[in-house]
């Protein structure tokens, strides 16, 4: 009877269990499904894994060409960071690091752009296909081992452990004493496969540490092999030659298999994992197989590297998919060689963003008031290029784009520990346009407020000629500027855009709408009244600047 009690309380017990993870498993699936279309929550203030979602780019930087690559300059000006955040609902650490890779490089060849609008589309029209792929993704976590992966593969040889050589004399010779010892009895060889057999303990718990640590970033690998696997085979996608890859890798797949059973036995409290884990280290039989995996590795890394980008790929098209059915509008945009132009485009940051319409037919110098909205359509036009070539989506209604890099200078700062004033920063910020604009692919240049740092003959003068010269070179440049001169001298050369604003009841009420001219209008003084500034402040301003009181 009490048997039959213990049966029935087991069995239970299984059904309880079982039917708990499939609930979990149908909540969890219907939350993918309803997240999806959603606004990405956090900032990048918020964001705690901005350097670990770095290193696959840092990683992979060096093999692309340089007038491919999104500067550091331009990623700050933009405040790229925060647009990374508000798309990123990757499930995965790979997802999250090949997003943050695909928005920092503009590539020339767009074949490969087509390619991955295939797979947004087609996540985006079976949800059901998603849903399972998003699942799956999900079990590559988000620790922050994980994403030491593309370090450990790129410095693999380093990765070796040192002491190899001797674990595998060690485990020669306790092989070779311990059933001698056992058969003969002999105290000599009992004392040397004793001795032999402490030492080879002692080694394995000074290695065990490093060597563990080590094995997490090979079992993350692995859950990699593993999901790529099941997801080529699932769903109705080219694989982009991963099957191929994944044969190459299946020895190494069984290895660490192997190894990862027995530190899941090891970790359950499984009182035979534990003693086969000590068993097992004494003879040195985990450090020579991680050794074996590290050198069937070397001559993977390609083929892993192809894996890996394959599965943050499936990730990051999903989260492209949502980031697009999160904004009130969006487009594809079309490529061209030097046309520029947008309908209804809009800041993807900003909430019921005014839409502006243009078409860029030569450099633009944009005029107007403080806080008018020059810097942010300034801002909007880069970062649609950046995104258009990056992840085929445009935040526009239609958008005709150059193939060209994106260059910035605006938000320049002192840099107080190299001693570098704002001006010798901002003309090292420029001269780096100057560079690049004779290179043979177009760049697009987007400056706010040219040479602010020093005084306005010089500035205007200098900022003059240098518009000038980059209006013969292979470049777009786009400019937010409050010197009326600068607009003025280039009329011609340039096209002149200006923002503007009005006086409702004593306010200054700005429309960001983008008008053809030159602005006639200044707001310094009306800001300072607006915000509250006191009366005596504002009278003087005012009779300084010959205005009416």
């Amino acid at each position: 009877m009490k048997v039959f009690i213990i049966l029935a309380l087991i069995i239970a017990i299984t059904l309880i269990s079982f039917l708990e993870r499939v609930a979990n498993n149908k909540r969890m699936k219907l939350q993918l499904k309803e997240s999806y279309g959603k606004k990405a929550d956090g900032s990048i203030e918020e964001f705690d894994r901005r350097e670990l979602a770095a290193l696959y780019y840092n990683v992979i930087k060096k093999t692309i060409p340089e007038d491919e690559l999104l500067d550091d300059i331009t990623w700050d000006d933009l405040e790229m960071d925060n647009i990374f955040c508000r798309m990123n609902t990757t499930k995965s650490f790979i997802g999250e690091q090949v997003l943050f890779a695909a928005l920092h490089r503009l590539p020339k060849e767009k074949n490969w752009l087509y390619e991955r609008e295939k797979i947004i589309k087609y996540y985006d029209e079976h949800p059901e296909e998603r849903v399972e792929a998003q699942a799956r993704l999900l079990q590559l976590r988000k620790e922050d081992y994980n994403y030491y992966i593309p370090v450990f593969m790129d410095t693999l040889e380093s990765q070796r452990l040192p002491f190899t050589s001797l674990c595998r004399i060690l485990q020669i010779t306790l092989v070779l004493l311990m059933p001698a010892a056992v058969i003969t009895m002999n105290p000599v060889l009992v004392t040397a496969a004793a001795a032999n057999f402490l030492i080879n303990i002692a080694i394995y718990a000074m290695g065990k540490n490093k060597y563990e640590l080590l094995l997490e970033s090979l079992y993350a690998m692995i859950r990699t092999v593993k999901t790529a696997d099941v997801l080529c085979c699932a769903d109705d996608l080219e694989c982009m030659d991963v099957k191929d890859n994944l044969k190459k890798l299946e020895k190494v797949k069984k290895l660490v298999s192997i190894l990862e059973r027995k530190k899941q036995g090891s970790v359950a409290g499984d009182i035979l994992a534990l003693i086969y884990d000590y068993i097992i280290g004494a003879f040195l039989w985990d450090f020579t197989i991680y050794d074996k995996l590290i050198r069937l590795l070397s001559g993977r890394q390609r083929e892993f590297m192809q894996v890996y980008r394959y599965v943050g790929e499936l990730d990051l098209s999903i989260a492209v998919g949502s980031f697009r059915r999160s904004l009130p509008f969006w487009c594809e945009p079309e490529f061209s060689e030097k046309q520029f132009s947008m309908e209804g485009i809009c800041h993807p940051l900003i909430e019921d963003a005014v839409e502006n319409s243009f078409t860029m037919e030569k450099n633009m110098i944009l005029t107007g008031s403080n806080a008018s909205g020059k810097s942010t359509f300034v801002k909007a036009a880069a970062i649609n290029i950046i995104l258009g070539q990056c992840i085929h989506t445009c935040t526009a209604r239609s958008m005709v784009l150059p193939n060209a890099g994106v260059l910035t200078s605006m938000a320049v700062r002192d840099d107080i520990l190299s001693g570098e004033s704002y001006y010798i920063k901002e003309i090292k910020y420029l001269q780096r346009m100057i560079e690049k604009s004779s290179g043979e692919r177009m760049v697009f240049c987007g400056i706010d407020e040219i040479l602010r740092g020093t005084n306005t003959m010089e500035r205007v003068a200098a900022s003059i000629a240098i518009l000038s010269y980059l209006c013969e070179k292979n470049c777009m440049v786009m400019v937010a500027t409050h010197d009326l001169e600068l607009a003025t001298a280039l009329d011609g050369p340039c096209d002149n855009y200006y923002f503007c604003e009005s006086v409702q009841d004593g306010d200054v009420v700005f429309d960001y709408k983008l008008r053809k001219g030159i602005s006639n209008t200044q707001n310094a003084i009306r800001l300072l009244e607006a915000v509250g500034f006191p009366a005596e402040i504002i009278a003087e301003s005012k009779k300084r600047c010959g205005m009416e009181s």
